[in-house]
């Protein structure tokens, strides 16, 4: 089994150093490291500022193509790539509806507090914290908290003692019935006594974060004894309406100025509950969009949209040329074209022709670098690594540089392809500056160093 990268990171310094009784890994959204290093000078003390001058700090990189969704965060959580975690895009197109669900559904599990059904149960592997429970067993304390379903999964992870996030319409707490206990007590309290907030804005979000993390510390006892807690969080720099991970102006730096503050505040705290050589502090950064398309217009560089509905719906019409009037294409979705073929196969055609057909007549189309039938595209590696084999289409495209996939209608979410996302990754600990990994390939060989 493989260790996950986080879980690595953390592990292998306890291999060296007293455990920590409480780790705090905190997930932000659209944190850059090229953002932190332009706002040094303008940090308060505390947060931020102290990652960067006090903890260890590492550029990660990854080996596939980063598409916006929390394919990345999965990834360093499981320390593994999308082609084995499951998790190409947070919604997958389903052969048997044929639409786009949620690839956190889960019908046999409620909600509380929220009509979602979602759990874990299609991620197979380990996040940090099952590894976390594997190794210090039932009596460690795990919590999660979050702002999305998807990203407060991933972080809760398939055993932790309680996960919630802040429901985006309700603004309160939430969970599901996939953690055996329920919503954190102390989730439940805040959602009775305080003031909910009137707009889903990212910097009040990341206060509530805060101070719910730091009520579930003290009421749940985290770090006070023998056996190492864990505490999951999720904040972010982004606005709803944002289209870019950059700053472009003060709006942006507010929003870091603003979570400089509350992360402050937070290992202020937590260091003088639990002792500042009992807890650390890891912080990464999540890649949602990118550089902006203005962004990049700006410095001459056009960027422009691939409709991949109106490609198949085109892809259809050739289809029906040749072999007659039927519905070829069942739909497509992320890089993917799905032939019918159920209806390939009472036809007694060959589906392997045909997707070379297919990716033939997708190859003409403006924008398309490279489309494969399936069987290749999964030998390709800088497509396999980022493509989960049980949501990959018969047909794949990739695409050519700034051009980005247009949105779904179901999922109004463009795919920003990025190969070299600027992901921070930040380790403070009461002990010399660890050093950290750059990539998943460092990380592995690490790992089989360390067996």
């Amino acid at each position: 089994m493989r260790t996950p990268l986080l879980a690595f990171v953390l592990l292998s310094a306890m291999a060296v150093c007293a455990t920590p009784r409480l780790t705090v890994v905190i997930a932000v959204d659209g944190l850059r490291a090229d953002n932190i290093e332009y706002m040094h000078n303008y940090w308060l003390p505390g947060g931020l500022r102290t990652l960067q001058e006090e903890g260890g700090k590492s550029q990660l990189t990854f080996d596939f193509n980063v598409q916006g969704d929390d394919e990345t965060l999965a990834t360093l959580l499981t320390g593994v790539q999308p082609s084995v975690h499951g998790l190409s895009l947070n919604h997958c197109f389903s052969r048997k509806s044929q639409t786009v669900y949620s690839f956190f559904e889960d019908k046999t599990e409620q909600g509380i507090g929220t009509k979602e059904q979602v759990s874990l149960h299609n991620m197979p592997v380990p996040t940090l914290s099952d590894m976390y429970r594997l190794r210090y067993g039932k009596f460690t304390k795990i919590y999660a908290v979050g702002l999305q379903p998807s990203a407060a999964l991933l972080l809760g992870g398939h055993s932790a003692n309680g996960c919630c996030w802040l429901d985006s319409n309700n603004h309160k707490w939430v969970t599901s019935t996939c953690y055996s206990t329920g919503l954190p007590a102390a989730a439940d309290a805040d959602n009775i006594s305080k003031r909910k907030e009137d707009s889903y804005e990212m910097p009040k979000c990341n206060s509530m974060v805060v101070d719910l993390a730091l009520r579930i510390q003290q009421e749940e006892q985290l770090g006070k004894d023998e056996t190492p807690d864990l505490l999951m969080l999720q904040c972010s720099v982004l606005r709803p309406s944002t289209t870019t991970d950059c700053i472009q102006g003060k709006d942006e730096e507010d929003m870091h100025q603003a979570l400089n503050q509350y992360l402050g505040f937070l290992i202020e705290q937590l260091q003088k509950r639990v002792g500042k050589t009992n807890v650390q502090f890891v912080v990464m950064g999540i890649p949602r969009h990118g550089q902006s398309a203005e962004q990049l217009e700006r410095v001459g560089i056009p960027v422009r949209s691939f409709n991949l509905s109106r490609a198949a719906a085109l892809t259809s019409v050739y289809l029906m040329a040749i072999y007659g009037y039927e519905r070829w294409i069942e739909g497509s979705y992320g890089q993917s074209v799905y032939l019918n073929r159920t209806l390939i196969e009472e036809k007694g055609l060959d589906l392997q022709k045909i997707e070379r057909q297919v990716a033939d007549f997708l190859m003409d189309f403006d924008g398309v670098q490279a489309a494969y039938p399936r069987h290749e595209a999964l030998l390709v590696p800088e497509l396999t690594r980022g493509l989960a084999k049980a949501h990959t289409g018969d047909v794949v495209v990739s695409l050519q540089p700034a051009w980005r996939m247009m949105a779904d209608e179901e999922t109004e979410t463009d795919h920003v392809i990025d190969s070299q996302p600027d992901v921070p990754l930040y380790l403070l600990r009461n002990d010399e500056k660890a050093t950290l990994p750059t990539s998943m390939r460092a990380v592995r060989l690490i790992q089989l160093l360390l067996q």
